[in-house]
């Protein structure tokens, strides 16, 4: 156990006194007891590891359990007009908060009117209830968009999932009451399963206390959860049919949350990679926990805390149990939508709840508000009617019917774009029509409206609207190319694929890469541009086509510099590049890093003009970044790398004599144009003396001797050294 110490305690008044002996014998509670005590003494505590821990005042304790207050707040919920909820949501609600009462009295409803906090969230306006919540209850099902930049899709295949990758929560939807019309003020989500749903609740949690910055346990532990948390109402279904329940579910806070179970834990002997597993199994356990369970476990640590507290026997235990039992949260319990609202409208109102804190406010990292934005994009394009359903499904990664598929792709197509046979489609093809979608005239237009409105922007650019699909296509496969990604996410936000002629009507063709080959050899415009979306994202992901930078050029990696939709542009207007491209789209792999480095399991053949793999003294040549270059534009390529190597040349070869001197004449030469325009200069101003100048323009008579004979000096100098009767031709070039 843990040293514990603290200041001296002043005596107490004798009223105090009394007070606590009245609180022994249970006439009153000891929080009231303690309220008459010194609260501004100060604390201090030292941890398991021998750090101190000063508390500016002694906390307070915890409130203990309050039936008949959550029995008021039970029937204050129901009989609010403005709250929107079911059943069960109310009964979730109310057992949610540890202040039942003072709850119950911010929800009453009396001559119209309550005290429940209002928040506009687009279209939709939220009534929300703030107090004191179990911290236990609040779990992470929604995901955390913190992290969704990380994610891996929820429908993964499980023969390509990874039980070590953080997975992307199921999409959210509204709910109606019984009559089917009326919208909730709540959601749900559908998981296959319950062990899925702890899966989900495991992988946020790990990834999220591993993110820098997320991490508040020191703070908390000596001031608690401040900030308050938001959650909104969730009814958790299963594929299975296993029976739904309804949760109350993070939307904001997911850092806090997760900082105070750490805080609670506290390390103890065990390592980061323990801990970090002990608490998500904490949070994926309370998933299923009854709500008698928790109340109960509640109830024995408050008394615990609470008789602590009482004895002032405050251990660091005590302390961490204290400030981290309760959280403060604001819940959403209603909402008023618009007449012509749908099943996404309330996801859409928490979106932009989010979009306003952690983009302009406390901002996420920039995938995980890009993607955000992504999104939201994709979600408003539906509304609009611009793009179908199907669409935003498959941007989700959600399994896809035949009839979804055929939807998208055209008739007779699943069979190409499904991957390896399953209901997942395949990456490439799924970013082709990413791409193509949201590239249309109409859509881009439209969507380039919506992020200058949620963003508050002037103007979108091409490149930075490419960003944006670029952390949606990098779904299918981050997890499995980490060291490439981060690169990848920069090469699309300075353009990706999306060259200026993918903006120009034409249509997807979906085909093999041996027949798209064919035909953009044959001037075929719809399959060329198809083949540099497809090749283009390939390489992108693979970090072998990267932002266009300077040094790539001064280092040697290329030979030129071109952003990468330029240069995918010009490569497949060359047989060769077509040639190369259909070969980079045939042995591209989602499941396996590839490129180049040390990092690769993979390569990919670099092809000579007629389409054969050329070899090196190692085996088959592998393709480069600058083989690229090479290929798109193989005259300036060469062009440039003579212009370098002769540059190289001449940095490396030592200078003669004969060079030196030459050089420094020309110095010579520049130097004294310049003391002659400064001299010219000083004698401009000679009028200006005495009347507007009080000191001459060549100072005293002394300073002007001693110009004067440096001037003579080098006369006589050039004298001296003055060059045979017959003239340098070089000089008298360099005079001239």
């Amino acid at each position: 156990m843990a040293a514990r110490s603290f200041a001296p305690m002043p005596r107490a008044p004798a009223r105090v006194a009394r007070r606590m002996h009245r609180a022994e014998a249970g006439a009153i509670g000891p929080e009231e007891a303690l309220a008459t005590t010194d609260h501004h003494r100060e604390i201090i505590v030292t941890d398991e590891k021998g750090f101190t821990f000063r508390l500016p005042r002694p906390p307070k304790p915890l409130p203990a359990l309050d039936p008949k207050g959550t029995g008021r707040l039970r029937r204050a919920l129901q009989d609010n007009p403005r709250v929107n909820l079911s059943t069960e949501a109310i009964e979730a609600a109310a057992g949610l908060f540890a202040d039942p009462s003072r709850a119950a009295r911010t929800v009453a409803y009396d001559d119209g009117h309550d005290s429940l906090n209002v928040q506009v969230a687009g279209s939709a306006t939220l009534y929300v209830l703030e107090g004191m919540a179990y911290a236990d209850a609040l779990l992470p099902v929604l995901g955390n968009p913190r992290i969704s930049h990380l994610a891996q899709a929820p429908s993964m295949p499980s023969s390509h999932a990874s039980a070590d990758s953080p997975s992307s929560a199921p999409p959210s939807s509204g709910m109606y009451a019984s009559d089917g019309t009326t919208p909730l003020a709540q959601l749900r989500v559908r998981y296959g399963r319950i062990e899925d749903a702890c899966r989900v609740i495991r992988t946020t949690v790990k990834e999220t206390l591993k993110q820098p910055g997320a991490d508040y346990s020191d703070s908390i532990l000596v001031n608690g959860v401040m900030a308050p948390v938001e959650a909104v109402l969730v009814e958790m279904s299963y594929a299975d049919g296993s029976p739904p329940s309804v949760v109350p579910a993070l939307y904001d806070g997911t850092s806090r949350c997760t900082s105070a179970a750490k805080t609670r834990h506290g390390l103890g002997t065990h390592s980061a990679q323990d801990l970090q597993d002990e608490i998500a199994d904490s949070f994926a356990a309370a998933l299923t926990l009854s709500t008698r369970t928790r109340r109960t476990r509640y109830a024995k640590s408050a008394q615990a805390v609470n008789a602590a507290l009482e004895r002032s026997n405050l251990t660091m235990p005590v302390l961490r149990e204290r400030m981290t039992r309760l959280v403060p949260v604001r819940l959403v319990v209603g909402a008023e939508f618009p007449p012509d609202a749908t099943a996404s409208t309330l996801p859409d109102a928490v979106a932009t709840v989010q979009s306003a804190r952690h983009i302009s406010v406390n901002p996420w990292s920039e995938p995980a508000q890009d993607l955000m934005t992504a999104e939201r994009i994709v979600s408003h394009l539906n509304r609009q009617g611009l793009v179908p359903g199907a669409f935003v499904d498959l941007v989700n990664e959600e399994t896809l019917r035949d009839s979804d598929v055929e939807q998208l792709f055209g008739a007779g197509t699943a069979a190409l774009v499904r991957y390896d046979r399953t209901d997942w489609v395949d990456p490439l093809w799924r970013a082709a029509k990413i791409a193509h979608t949201l590239t249309r005239p109409a859509v881009f237009e439209e969507a380039k409206r919506f992020v200058r409105s949620d963003r508050g922007l002037s103007s979108v650019r091409t490149e930075r609207y490419a960003g944006y699909l670029g952390v949606v296509i990098d779904m299918s496969f981050r997890f499995y190319k980490p060291k490439t990604t981060p690169v990848a996410r920069r090469a699309w936000r300075d353009g990706g694929v999306l060259s200026r002629d993918v903006f120009d009507p034409w249509e997807l063709v979906v085909a093999s890469a041996a027949e798209l080959r064919a035909r953009t050899l044959k001037d075929e415009a719809d399959a060329r541009l198809t083949l540099q979306v497809l090749t283009g994202t390939a390489l992108i992901a693979d970090g072998l086509l990267t932002p266009d930078s300077g040094v790539k050029v001064s280092s040697g990696r290329v030979p030129y510099r071109s952003a990468p939709p330029l240069l995918l542009a010009q490569l497949l207007r060359t047989p060769h590049g077509v040639r190369q491209a259909a070969a980079v789209l045939a042995h591209f792999d989602p499941d396996r890093p590839g490129g180049v480095g040390n990092h690769a399991k993979y390569t990919y053949p670099r092809l000579d003009h007629r389409g054969r793999a050329e070899r090196d003294g190692a085996g088959v040549a592998v393709l480069t970044e600058a083989d690229l270059h090479w290929q798109a534009d193989p005259e300036r390529s060469l062009q440039e790398h003579t212009l370098r190597e002769r540059e190289k040349a001449t940095e490396t070869r030592s200078e003669t004599p004969e060079e030196r001197n030459r050089r420094r004449r020309q110095d010579l030469i520049r130097y004294l144009a310049e003391a002659r325009r400064t001299a010219d200069d000083l004698r401009s101003q000679k009028a200006l003396f005495p009347d507007e100048l009080k000191e001459h323009p060549l100072g005293l008579r002394a300073d002007w001797k001693e110009i004067h004979q440096s001037v003579r000096g080098l006369e006589d100098t050039l004298i001296e050294t003055q060059p045979p009767a017959d003239p340098d031709p070089s000089l008298d070039h360099e005079v001239g």
